[in-house]
């Protein structure tokens, strides 16, 4: 026994000296490298815990930076709800401070303890990822990436974080140039293709409920980011750059097998992309972040996922420097990203890979195809041995090009061979409103829109010469979307319709049936247009053409719906409360009350729709039931009242959006028709106090012989006007000549915000 406890005492002396040299290991500077601990599944370093531990967030906002905080770099630190990781490097200074902002030096990426950190070289773009892997350590579920020289213009809040959303896809081929689509046609982002940049786009979108975009890019005002080609040729050599995008715009979605070029800057990343977030350590700087985004693209095709382009939300000064130092740096943008993306359309992962297993596949072929060098091979797999080691979720594979792929999601060959896929799928044109490119030279003072109108408007009017000379400053409404509608497809009337109110608004959507008929006339116009296309049952269902308006998401203050038999009077618009629902004088209807004779009562779309559509919505959301009639029953003083009243023009501001939009689907799943929707919606969701009764003129159905005597400059409008009838006679022609458009004219000072 005696023998046995002296081995027993022995063995226990070893392993405490074992114990004390571990522990002088750990604490040895070479061995902290090589020591980790697992908090929440998350490998840091010992020395690191204590300095950030308690950091922690699910939206995170990443930037490098060789500068001291700059204005910018302080204003994305006090953004609400976010935390603002800046990654430093060998030029940065190293008292760098901001107490809103977590700073990494090269001390403490090298001290977090994640492998990417071998492979990435001092004085690189690349060290950016130490600042994503951060943020996913402590918490990231949402990462904004940017430039410590760009500032978001809302807070970040034009970014969709819900998984769906309503919008627009694009339906064209190969590219898509995201600059064209807010409004800069002749513009090209760094990376878009050269070969391709004079192509003439599509304008050809499907508007319905998809999944939101993965990643999404805002557009960037003032300073975008273009190559030095055109920096070299379209811009002044000592000037600052003062590009607009349409902020009004709705968002772009890009299906798979179109590519679009996307950088780093005011770009957000959802969590099932947080895994794109890596930027190649073996290309040029200019280059590293544009293949990136064409690597992340192809990959995004593998998960269903997509890009998506979103109105300008930010703002961006740019020091001026060498354009032809870019210029070098650029190359490969210029003469490799036609094959580039040659190559990744081509590229297959195989069926039985996961998702991971693809992206090491893609990094590796894009080694043998000379794109990148093998060191970002082996910075993928590290990247993604970290991300594991940090719990990060892989995503699910759906094979692109599998029957489970075509079967869920949209591809560019499905847009190509089917014209309408499932009915909530909405055929549209959509054309941006136009801004002033930037110019080498000095420009005129007035824009090429302006002239053309001058010129539309003269010559219809023949001599009259004093209307072009008073077009220099005109009423515009661009924070109001403008819908025309067509009850029956006279799209011939279009050229009129532009010259009278496109100088005015400049966001209109024509609306109506057969989308072939309306691009027979529309082909003829200086520009193109913008157009729904909706069955809409020759008018009786005209409200489902302001339900697909305000779902393709512009970014507006108020919706103008108006037929095309309207005549409006642009110059009385801004007189009127732009933040009340307008509606124009109806009447009141029981429900248990026959009244023969009167449309109301069509067994199809009027009482019997209108109790049906009642009774379901009692079952789908009885506080929404209660609420709207509650109201219903207050303004009209009946119990089982509603509305009916004219149609065929309505106001509705952005802020009852939402709601007008919930009941006008509601009603109209019931065929319930249009001149029982408009005047009853509002009347159901407001008081009437609260409503704007429109001054008019309504004349029925049949058109006007007499527009002058029925016509008063102080109303809003005139109903009804039919263009073929009226414009083209020497009546109509001296009524438009003489009064309308000098009327158009008379405030020419006042302009909306």
């Amino acid at each position: 026994m005696r023998f046995v406890s002296w081995r027993v005492l022995g063995f226990l002396n070893t392993l405490a000296v074992c114990v004390c040299l571990l522990f002088a290991y750990i604490a040895w500077p070479g061995g902290l490298q090589r020591s980790k601990i697992t908090i929440d599944n998350r490998n840091f370093s010992s020395r690191q815990i204590d300095k950030f531990s308690t950091v922690q967030s699910d939206r995170w906002i990443v930037v490098t930076t060789i500068s001291y905080p700059t204005p910018d770099i302080k204003f994305l630190a006090n953004i609400p709800g976010w935390k603002v990781v800046v990654v430093g490097d060998t030029k940065t200074p190293a008292d760098w401070r901001n107490q809103n902002c977590v700073f990494l030096s090269l001390e403490d990426q090298r001290g977090l303890g994640f492998d990417t950190e071998s492979l990435l070289p001092e004085e690189s773009y690349a060290r950016k990822t130490m600042g994503y892997l951060f943020a996913i350590a402590h918490g990231a579920k949402v990462i904004y990436e940017t430039d410590d020289d760009n500032r978001p213009l809302d807070l970040l809040k034009t970014f969709k974080l819900d998984p769906t959303m309503w919008g627009i896809l694009y339906r064209g081929e190969k590219l898509f140039n995201p600059y064209r689509h807010f409004g800069q046609p002749t513009l090209w982002p760094r990376g878009y293709p050269l070969g391709s940049v004079g192509e003439s786009p599509t304008t050809e979108y499907l508007l319905n409920h998809w999944k939101t975009p993965s990643i999404q890019q805002g557009l960037v005002n003032r300073d975008p980011d273009m190559d030095a080609i055109f920096r070299l040729t379209r811009k002044q050599t000592r000037s600052q750059l003062n590009v607009t995008f349409d902020g009004r715009a709705p968002p772009a979605i890009v299906p798979a097998g179109v590519f679009a070029p996307f950088n780093s800057q005011n770009t957000l990343f959802l969590y099932d992309a947080l895994w794109a977030l890596l930027i190649p350590s073996t290309t040029t700087f200019r280059v590293c972040d544009i293949w990136r985004g064409y690597w992340a693209q192809r990959l995004l095709w593998e998960m269903g996922g997509n890009v998506g382009f979103f109105p300008p939300n930010a703002v961006q000064r740019r020091n001026s420097h060498s354009y032809l130092s870019d210029a070098q740096e650029e190359k490969d943008l210029y003469f490799q990203t036609e094959r580039l993306v040659d190559f990744l359309t081509k590229w297959k992962c195989g069926a039985n890979r996961t998702f991971f297993a693809c992206m090491t596949k893609l990094s590796t072929d894009m080694v043998h195809e000379n794109f990148w060098k093998e060191r970002d091979a082996s910075l993928t797999s590290l990247w993604i041995k970290d991300l594991v080691a940090l719990g990060y979720k892989e995503p699910k594979r759906i094979p692109f090009g599998s029957l489970k792929y075509a079967a869920q999601y949209i591809t560019v060959e499905k847009l190509q061979t089917q014209t309408r896929m499932t009915d909530q799928q909405i055929n549209v044109k959509f054309w941006a409103a136009g801004q002033t490119p930037p110019q080498i030279y000095s420009q005129a003072t007035q824009s090429p829109a302006v002239v053309s109108h001058a010129a539309q408007i003269a010559s219809y009017c023949s001599g009259e010469s004093f209307i072009a000379s008073k077009l220099t400053d005109i009423i515009t409404y661009p924070n109001i979307l403008l819908i025309v509608v067509f009850n029956f497809p006279h799209y011939e009337n279009l050229q009129f319709l532009e010259t009278m109110y496109s100088m005015h608004f400049p966001h209109i959507i024509y609306c109506g049936a057969n989308k072939d008929q309306f691009d027979t006339h529309a082909k003829l116009l200086l520009k193109p247009l913008t157009f729904i296309e909706v069955d809409h049952a020759n008018g009786w269902l005209g409200q489902l053409c302001l339900i697909e308006a305000m779902k393709m998401q512009f970014r507006v203050d108020g919706y103008l719906y108006m037929g095309d038999d309207v005549l409006l009077n642009v110059w009385n618009i801004h007189m009127f409360p732009l933040n009340k629902l307008w509606v124009y004088h109806v009447r009141v209807v029981r429900q248990s009350r026959k009244e023969h004779g009167n449309r109301v009562h069509h067994p199809k779309v009027g009482s019997q729709a209108y109790q049906a559509a009642l009774k379901a919505l009692k079952i789908v959301d009885i506080h929404r039931y209660n609420s709207f009639t509650d109201m219903l029953s207050n303004n009209s003083r009946e119990k089982d009242g509603f509305y009916i009243g004219s149609s065929d023009i309505c106001y509705v501001p952005e802020k009852y959006k939402d709601d007008y939009l919930y009941y006008m689907e509601h009603f109209s799943r019931f065929d319930l028709y249009i001149e029982v929707i408009f005047p009853t919606v509002p009347r159901g969701i407001e008081k009437l106090e609260n409503l704007y009764m429109m001054k008019g003129t309504y004349c029925g159905y049949e058109p006007i012989a007499d527009i002058p005597k029925h016509f008063n400059e102080r109303y809003l409008f005139v109903h009804t006007v039919k263009i073929s009838k009226s414009v083209y006679v020497p009546e109509g022609r001296t009524f438009f000549c003489k009064y309308f458009f000098p009327l158009t004219l008379k405030n020419s000072r006042f302009k909306m915000p």
